[in-house]
């Protein structure tokens, strides 16, 4: 799945090729994964939540690596703020937010930790992707159909 931004590129893209691990729990999909997070330079492990079939209202719930202690106590069970987390996941992925349904995500989420702290915390240099591009971009068409495009 990829979101795209008002041209049409990809903004962000959860699973497929570029995910460490992907898993479908009935109808949520969690993938681990790098994104680029807010307020730093390198992408970011992540887990990332959302709906296996795809939805007009539904979007990506998404626990970095680094938080990942919030989550789950020593003895492995959930704690407060997953239970607020939950919630807050089942909205975000268009999911009404009735008891089982934040039963369930709270269960996906602490079964999927392990593999959340034991994924790498570094963007291994083959998913390394160059996004910003400085310049001019430059189009030529004739008759509607693009001929020639590049970036001066």
């Amino acid at each position: 799945m990829s979101i795209l931004g008002p041209k049409g590129q990809t903004w962000v893209e959860v699973g497929g090729d570029r995910c460490w691990l992907q898993r479908v729990k009935g109808d949520i999909c969690v993938t681990y994964q790098w994104m680029q997070l807010p307020g730093k330079k390198e992408p970011g492990a992540v887990m990332a939540l959302f709906p296996a079939t795809l939805k007009l209202d539904g979007g990506v719930y998404v626990i970095p690596q680094e938080n990942a202690y919030e989550y789950a106590d020593s003895r492995g069970g959930p704690t407060p703020h997953l239970l607020v987390a939950a919630l807050n996941a089942a909205q975000t992925m268009g999911f009404f937010p009735d008891e089982s349904t934040v039963f369930r995500i709270v269960d996906i989420v602490v079964e999927g930790l392990a593999d959340l702290i034991r994924m790498p915390s570094e963007q291994p240099g083959s998913l390394n992707i160059d996004r910003i591009v400085h310049g001019i971009e430059a189009t030529a068409k004739v008759g509607g159909r693009v001929i020639h495009q590049e970036v001066v």
